[in-house]
């Protein structure tokens, strides 16, 4: 018997698993999944025996054996044989230890061994299998089966190796908000919340790395549904570690005490400790004893019932005294019903909504918090993000590494303020990267739960999430922008045998461009005017992107395999598709509202589409319940139209608006990226000017002829500017026509030289024909509609400022200098001229894609805090531009919708314009209330954005700007520039990056 490193082995038909008589019960279990995995591959299910010194006549080519160390017999005696090393894992924390092993019993000529640490590193080995097989972790959740082989061969150096030891101790999720969507599919499918319901939920959990969870809770007792503990005895049997959420004390739901109160019951009848004590006590107590024989979390504290503030009325001091009363309360019971070592007992306290603010208290008032008090010695403090996944207060240095340790509750789904989302995931990887490592670096590490609301559609976030906290060398603060990698291996993981490389290609595609419309709004809260109908082409370019991904996914849909259908309607093309719509649906509601102001017909054709895009909505979500006989049957019900407060309570569709056309011939004027028009009445403005040419990178600019009455509207364009071509001359149109028209900037320049005028201005007229042809209501040629058009050319920032700018350059810089242009400078964050570290060796780095523009400059490491006085001593960018004039600007720093993470509440930058004073930038608009829940924070979370507007003083040529780092958490996205009193085009995403000097690229600098 040995064990053999240099050859691989080949798993196939004769494939035996040896399962040890003593192995703990969840093991077998996981055994039994991975032996159906096996089954799905090869087509044949593996033969089971138990370990034998007589195999009889029939030896075994290839064997599986498993188990853990001290827990059954086979793996004990290949440890005493030398084949197995266990102090490699001996002692360890969900560890195991996978081999190739030659001979290792009598008749078993070659085998893959197993061994685990303890029972979940026995179950994360031999799932680790699976995956090497080829089956996706989303297999029998998601309905992805694996492509069916007669054989496999398996590298040495893949199956062979030492897992480590998980980053986070505790790794779980949260279903919550579950109802109307998990609650109705567990009823549909199983009667409820029950242990049938939980084996496929516990299955998912394992299978992604996790171990802990916090089950649903609305109107669902996991420890009385199962029926009774079944559901709880599995969890147990399978290592998942059970807890309740944040305001469920002592292994108690939320809902149970609903059950159980009354005027007899001996819990009396008011979830009240100061006035029910005895009631609330005994209600504890009973929750503890029922749920003893099981591994858990125990949730401490105390919230009001639902969920709400505890005393809403009362001062902090009163809140703290009686919430010090509980929680010593709670730990007398433990150590009665549980263990008298509390040290044995693993407990937390969650700091959520207003209970956060008891923890550090108002020294200042002479009212201390909880972070000193012995009954939280040894207890795990939860933290909380702000709802939409960005941290709140994360702990300060003295408290970092407090017995007990620090955890935190996240979230993927909220139904809450500042606005409910419970539908489609919407939560992109990097943001996930960005804040998870922020925390990891404040010392957040002994729990981490996301709230991932009924689970379905999130599991590929839930599945990073997870990976992060099993292995922070991999994926956390030292691995910048590996979200992008790792979404490469989950799509290929779960997709790559089942699609062509263009196809994954696509698919890679589709999820990137789905999690950056999502990242920058949420369903729930896009509205017709978030994205302006014309300004920047913002509403056009998210249009563009909805119907080619609505096309991509319904192509990828009719080549999909039928083994992966399932996963792929639920990974793909529902999240994508469902999104697509909703986002077209808003934006063609918000051109339907600009073409109606304008009396335009095409607005009713539009009102029609945005109908369609209901009625598309209804078809998704029910073609996504109709796959694999309802395999996800109930999960899309959750309302995702219009929300008008926090919750779906008085949502509304898109309103649609039809007009009236005129009666007689109209002709209405626009040009892209403006919402004005032009109906050429000689007794209104028949004059407009575009300067789209005036920027050196236009060359062609879109002008469009719209149709505003009953009948089509003809029209003819005179043109005696030599330089300037449209794509057509004259026509009729009963909706509209687009007419392109084209800059020779080479003619402009012969031109110019002719007048000896540098730079021209052109012009042309648009002729609305009001008389109707072939006998039709007479009009006077003199009534006829005429816009005219002035097109200036001459760029705001000439070549010989350009010139004399660049010659002020710095000669050892290398980064783009900028140019204003149409009124604006705007500059990626990561497009700096030049940085600088800061004295503690903390920089900037990028991150991407990322945020409402793709891409940021963020402070590593997390912890970094700069001195107000001293900022020269904090890392820095700076940003280099030039603006045509002496004058006052108006600059506007914008960032991620970050918060302030420090328990003073304060959020600060600095800046520094030219060779001026540093000046520092308070990032809180109102010191007098908690940043979390103000006006701010609300808008700042719906935007997606957080931005800092400033005045500045800028010299005509070369100008700098630096962005300097005082307060951690601070995301720098964009620098916006502009004239003073020369307010920019109102945007959602603001105007697209300026220009550089020629011959520059803006990323001269690598971040």
């Amino acid at each position: 018997m040995n064990a053999n490193t240099s050859h691989g082995i080949i798993v196939d038909a004769d494939l035996v698993m040896i399962d040890d008589p003593r192995a703990m019960p969840g093991v077998r279990r996981v055994a039994d999944w991975v032996a159906d995995d096996i089954a799905a591959v090869i087509g044949t299910v593996p033969r089971r025996m138990a370990p034998s010194r007589n195999p009889g006549i029939r030896p075994i080519r290839t064997a599986l054996i498993y188990g853990t160390i001290g827990q059954g017999d086979l793996i004990d005696e290949l440890t005493a044989q030398s084949v197995l090393d266990p102090a490699i894992i001996a002692g360890g924390r969900e560890r195991h230890l996978t081999r190739i092993v030659d001979r290792p019993l009598p008749g078993v000529d070659r085998a893959i061994v197993v061994a685990g640490s303890d029972k979940r590193g026995t179950i994360y080995g031999l799932l680790r299998l699976s995956e090497l097989l080829g089956v996706s972790p989303l297999r029998n959740w998601s309905g992805i089966e694996p492509a069916r082989r007669a054989s496999i061969a398996l590298a040495a150096e893949s199956v062979e190796g030492v897992s480590r030891e998980p980053s986070v101790k505790y790794r779980g999720f949260f279903i919550n908000d579950e109802w109307p969507a998990f609650g109705n599919w567990s009823r549909i499918h199983f009667g409820g919340a029950n242990a049938e319901c939980y084996a496929r939920v516990f299955e998912l959990l394992l299978r992604l790395k996790g171990n802990y969870l916090w089950p649903a809770m609305w109107i669902d007792n996991i420890s009385l549904d199962g029926p009774g503990l079944k559901a709880v005895e599995l969890a147990d049997e399978l290592g998942v570690v059970m807890s309740t959420s944040h305001h469920e004390p002592c292994m108690r739901t939320g809902e149970e005490y609903g059950l159980m109160r009354g005027p007899d019951s001996p819990y009396g009848d008011a979830w009240d400790f100061l006035s029910n004590r005895e009631g609330i006590t005994r209600f504890w107590r009973d929750g503890l004893k029922r749920n003893k024989p099981f591994e858990k979390v125990i949730t401490m504290g105390m919230r009001g019932e639902r969920d709400t503030a505890i005393m809403a009325n009362a001062t902090m001091g009163e809140n703290i005294a009686l919430i010090r009363d509980v929680l010593a309360t709670q730990n007398q019971l433990m150590r009665e019903e549980i263990d008298p070592d509390l040290a044995k007992v693993p407990r937390q306290l969650v700091l959520f909504n207003e209970v956060e603010r008891f923890f550090y208290g108002d020294p200042g008032a002479g009212v201390p918090g909880l972070a000193d008090d012995p009954e939280l010695d040894g207890v795990t403090v939860m933290l909380s993000d702000n709802n939409v996944s960005y941290m709140r207060t994360l702990p300060e240095e003295r408290y970092r590494y407090r017995n007990g340790g620090w955890g935190m509750y996240y979230h993927m789904d909220m139904h809450g303020g500042p606005a409910s989302y419970e539908w489609i995931a919407s939560t992109a990887l990097p943001r996930v990267w960005d804040q998870m490592s922020c925390a990891w670096q404040f010392g957040v590490r002994e729990i981490w739960v996301v709230n991932v609301g009924d689970i379905a559609t999130n599991e590929m976030p839930l599945a990073y999430f997870l990976d992060m906290a099993y292995d922070m060398d991999a994926y956390g603060p030292s691995h910048p922008n590996n979200a992008q990698a790792w979404l490469d291996r989950w799509v290929a993981r779960n997709f790559g045998d089942a699609f062509g490389q263009e196809d994954l290609t696509l698919i890679r595609g589709v999820l990137d461009d789905y999690l950056l419309i999502v990242e920058r709004r949420k369903h729930e809260v896009m509205r017709a005017d978030t994205y302006h109908p014309a300004h920047y082409g913002e509403a056009e370019n998210l249009l563009r992107t909805c119907e080619r991904l609505l096309r991509v996914c319904d192509g990828l849909k009719d080549r999909c395999l039928a083994r992966v259908m399932p996963g792929f309607i639920e990974q793909v093309w529902y999240p994508v598709c469902g999104t697509a719509n909703l986002m077209m649906a808003w934006v063609l509601a918000g051109r339907n509202a600009l073409y109606a102001r304008q009396n335009r017909v095409d607005a009713n054709a539009l009102a029609d589409r945005v109908a369609d895009c209901i009625r598309r909505d209804r078809e998704i979500v029910d073609a996504f319940h109709d796959v694999d006989d309802g395999r996800f049957d109930g999960f899309g019900l959750s309302e995702h139209f219009g929300f008008r407060g926090w919750s779906a309570d008085n949502n509304q569709y898109p309103i649609r608006q039809y007009v009236e056309p005129a009666g007689l011939p109209r002709l209405i004027v626009s040009f892209e990226g403006s919402d004005a028009y032009n109906i050429g009445s000689r007794w209104l403005n028949d004059r407009m000017t575009i300067d789209h040419f005036t920027d050196p990178r236009v060359d062609a600019v879109t002008m469009t002829l719209s149709c505003g009455g009953r009948k089509p509207t003809r029209y003819r364009i005179e043109n005696n500017c030599p330089w300037l071509s449209f794509s057509r001359y004259q026509g009729g149109t009963a909706s509209h026509d687009d007419v392109t028209i084209t800059i020779d900037r080479t003619a402009l320049a012969e031109c110019a030289a002719q007048t000896d005028d540098d730079w021209m201005i052109g012009a042309f007229t648009v002729v609305g024909l009001m008389c109707e042809p072939e006998g039709g209501y007479a009009v006077p040629e003199l009534c006829d509609a005429r816009v005219h058009v002035s097109v200036p050319t001459a760029p705001e920032v000439d070549d010989g400022l350009i010139a004399d700018a660049l010659a002020a350059v710095p000669d050892e810089a290398n980064g783009p200098v900028f140019v204003q242009s149409r009124g604006v400078i705007a500059i990626e964050a990561d497009h700096a001229a030049a940085s600088g570290d800061g004295a503690d060796r903390s920089r900037f780095e990028r991150i991407a894609p990322y945020g409402k523009t793709g891409v940021a400059m963020r402070v590593t490491p997390a912890t970094s805090v700069g001195d107000v006085e001293h900022a020269e001593d904090a890392p820095w960018l700076e940003y280099r531009f030039i603006t045509p004039a002496d004058g006052d600007y108006g600059l506007t720093w914008v960032m991620a919708p970050t918060l302030p993470v420090g328990r003073d509440g304060s959020q600060l930058a600095a800046m520094r314009v030219n060779d001026g004073p540093v000046e520092v930038l308070d990032l809180v608009e109102d010191h007098d209330r908690p940043f979390y829940m103000s006006p701010q924070y609300t808008r700042e979370a719906i935007d997606a954005v957080k931005l800092r507007s400033v005045t500045i003083r800028c010299r005509r040529g070369l100008n700098a700007v630096r962005f300097i780092h005082l307060t951690p958490n601070v995301v720098l996205e964009r620098v916006v520039i502009h004239p003073a009193g020369r307010p920019l085009p109102e945007s959602y995403l603001g105007p697209v990056e300026s220009a550089t000097v020629p011959c520059q690229s803006p990323d001269g600098l690598a971040f």
